[in-house]
Parts: C-alpha cells; sequence; structure tokens
C-alpha cells in the first residue's frame, strides 16, 4: 500500500529553522458534534502527543462540544468571531496568525475553512498547506462555486480526501493530479468492546443510525423500509435515531415529511426512537445489536468505523466507500439507498443470521478496524505528509502522491 513512510513512524521531525517536532496550525469552522470537528481534534491531540507544537483556529467561537478535549491536552486555540456570510477579514486574521506563529504547516477541514486558509497562504505562502475534503463530490449543489472551490485548490500544497472514491475523484482534475491522497478517519479502536454475539433467539433486533437528520441521511427511506417489513411479516425492529435535526426551510420539510410518514404507520413510530445528540458513543452501540447507514452519499463516516471497531455488524449504503468498509457479506451487507425494498432485504438477511454467521461478522468487524482505523495510523500518515511537504519545499520537490487507508 501506498504512503509507506508514515506507517514507519518517524521519531524525530525537524521544523524550519532546525527546531524538533513541527509548529502546527489546524483549521476548522467551530468545535461543534461533526464528525469533521471529531476528526480534526482527534488529529491536534494526536500530534501533540507526538511532540509538535499544535494550535488551533476556529472562526465560530460559541459552539464547543469537543473544546474540553483541546484544553485538557493544552493546545491553544485562536478564535475570531466571524458574523453571518463571507468574510475575508477571517483570511487576514488567519494570515497574521501563520505569520505570528511560525508556522510550518497549516491544515484546514471542510470547504470553508478551506477557502480561508487558501487566501491566506495566499498572504503568507511560505507556510505549507494541506486541506481536506471531508464528504463526496456529490455533495456539490452548484457547479460554478464547486469548480471555484476546487480550482483554488491550485494555491494549496496538498489535498486530503477521507474515501478512496473522492480521491480518485479529484485526481482527475489536471492541477491536483499529483497532489492528492487519501487518509481514512482514524479512532481509538481501544475505546469499543470486542467481539459481540448474536441477539437472543426471538429477541427483537436493536438498529441505531446516527446523522443528522437531513435528506442526505436518508431517514425517510430507513423509514419506508420499517413500513415495508411491518407490511409483510407484521414485524420491524426498533431503530434509535441519533442526531440533530437539520435546520432551514429543506430540513424543516424534510423532518415534517418523517413525522408525517411515522404519524400513518403506528407500529413503526412505536419502535423509532429519536435519541438526539449523543456523545458517548461506545455506551449507545453497545446498547444496539447493529448499525444501520442509509446515507445517499459519505466521505468516510465516523459512525460506521466506530461501529466496525465496536464488532458491530453493519448494514450501510452501497456508495461511495462503503463497500470497501464492508465487503458485502463480512462485515455486513450493502443495499441501493434509493430503495426502500432493497434496505428491507438487506434487513431481513441480518435477521436471518445465525449465531456462528453472526460472529464471524464480528470478528471481521473488529479486525478490519484495528488494521486500518487506528488513530495512530491516521496521525502518522498526515505526520508523514507533513516531513514530505517540507523536504520537498527544501528540494524543490512536491511529495510523492500517496494514500493511507
Amino acid at each position: 500500500m501506498a504512503g509507506a513512510p508514515a506507517a514507519r513512524g518517524l521519531p524525530q521531525v525537524v521544523g524550519t529553522g532546525g527546531r524538533t517536532g513541527l509548529r502546527i496550525l489546524l483549521i476548522v469552522d467551530h468545535f461543534g458534534s461533526g464528525g469533521a470537528q471529531r476528526q480534526i481534534v482527534e488529529l491536534a491531540c494526536g500530534l501533540k502527543r507526538r511532540g509538535h507544537s499544535v494550535e488551533m483556529f476556529a472562526y465560530f467561537p460559541r459552539r464547543d462540544f469537543f473544546r474540553p478535549r483541546l484544553d485538557a491536552h493544552g493546545i491553544r486555540v485562536h478564535e475570531y468571531d466571524k458574523g453571518p456570510g463571507f468574510s475575508p477579514r477571517v483570511a487576514a486574521a488567519l494570515a497574521r496568525r501563520i505569520a505570528a506563529g511560525d508556522i510550518d504547516v497549516a491544515v484546514s477541514y471542510l470547504n470553508s475553512p478551506n477557502i480561508y486558509a487558501e487566501l491566506a497562504k495566499i498572504l503568507v505562502p511560505r507556510v505549507s498547506l494541506v486541506v481536506s475534503e471531508r464528504t463526496s463530490y456529490r455533495d456539490d449543489r452548484f457547479f460554478v462555486s464547486a469548480w471555484l472551490r476546487r480550482a483554488l485548490h491550485g494555491v494549496a500544497d496538498h489535498v486530503v480526501a477521507n474515501s478512496q472514491a473522492q480521491c480518485e475523484w479529484l485526481r482527475r482534475k489536471w492541477w491536483l493530479r499529483h497532489r492528492v491522497s487519501c487518509i481514512y478517519n482514524g479512532l481509538d479502536t481501544g475505546l469499543f468492546a470486542g467481539e459481540r454475539a448474536a441477539p437472543p433467539p426471538g429477541a427483537e433486533l436493536r438498529l441505531v443510525a446516527v446523522g443528522r437528520v437531513g435528506p442526505e441521511k436518508n431517514a425517510l427511506n430507513l423509514i419506508r423500509a420499517l413500513v415495508l417489513l411491518q407490511r409483510e411479516s407484521g414485524h420491524a425492529p426498533q431503530v434509535t435515531w441519533v442526531g440533530e435535526r437539520e435546520g432551514g426551510r429543506v430540513g424543516r420539510r424534510y423532518c415534517q415529511r418523517i413525522e408525517a410518514l411515522l404519524a400513518d404507520s403506528p407500529e413503526v413510530r412505536r419502535r423509532w426512537c429519536w435519541l438526539g445528540v449523543e456523545s458517548d458513543v461506545p455506551a449507545l452501540l453497545r446498547a444496539h445489536d447493529a448499525l444501520i447507514h442509509p446515507s445517499l452519499y459519505e466521505g468516510l463516516p465516523n459512525v460506521v468505523c466506530e461501529a466496525l471497531a465496536a464488532g458491530m455488524p453493519v448494514l450501510v449504503s452501497n456508495v461511495c466507500d462503503h463497500p470497501l468498509l464492508v465487503s458485502e457479506g463480512q462485515r455486513g451487507f450493502l443495499f441501493d439507498p434509493d430503495d426502500p425494498a432493497a434496505i428491507a432485504a438487506a434487513i431481513r438477511r441480518l435477521a436471518a443470521l445465525g449465531e456462528a454467521q453472526w460472529m464471524e461478522f464480528s470478528r471481521n468487524a473488529r479486525r478490519y478496524a484495528r488494521e486500518n482505523l487506528d488513530v495512530e495510523r491516521m496521525i502518522a500518515a498526515y505526520e508523514g505528509l507533513f516531513v514530505q511537504l517540507l523536504a520537498g519545499r527544501e528540494g524543490g520537490q512536491r511529495p510523492s502522491r500517496g494514500d493511507y487507508p
């Protein structure tokens, strides 16, 4: 697998000016409960553990779900209150922070932070900039703005995608072809319980779904699948949905459609639970039998990685990197997210697993997570990329293209 320099480990990293360790600035919009925010905070804490000087920059200062974790690691946070709409002052403030902190490498997550970081790079060109895309190109709603965002990536030194599907799509852009890598999300696999036994014979299957309640997470088709199961067999599994409801007109209308469908199906409604935001994911997974994730598109969903680490069978939509994560019939089952009948069929297949098959799925899931999704692997991959970027800057070369899943 490409990306070996990162995987080998780097006992000593020298920054510019001969310093041991690097000065790294990580950039995100806020520290709320999103998946990208979780990952960039994990990256910051891991890099700090490895002896680097780590700071963070955010511009929505009152969303601080993950802020205590940063404080516990002694990571300095710079906050700029942006206000509504796009503000070039954010890029200016970010450029001043990069210059004042003598930053070696800056890393940004998500579209808007990427734009601000790339504008700051124009003002402070000496910093090595890595921008990270955290979702799929299928999330692009406006062609012109999406094209402009990718064109601006030409300013960055490297682009990281957190899925192979998005990485390969970005490499089709001629100006990005040799500066894109895939680095999978990471998690502390030791936080999650090991192999999971099958539910007792005759017990009601307990499924959990995690994600914002919005169109792309596809709760509506999951409920339609449950309605089909209820009509066909007189029974549907319990489902707990964890996540906040999406705001805005589109989000509100989508939630209204969901509630109307549940109201028309009282037996399904009785087995459906809205849990809201939940911080103790390991405990949440322990309370359920399997994960179902019906999203229409993804980057690399944290909850699928966490479920695999917990030894849970996983039911996922057949999109993006899901087939790689689950491997049909090895760690779970795939389905067409646009087809409620296909979702229902995947649930039936899971419910029909015998105890030995269930345990095999559980062992396969746990093994895959330990080998491919551990947080130290992710941190080492970023660290190796930083070393290549700085060495290439000194030698006038770009880093070699690498994948670190």
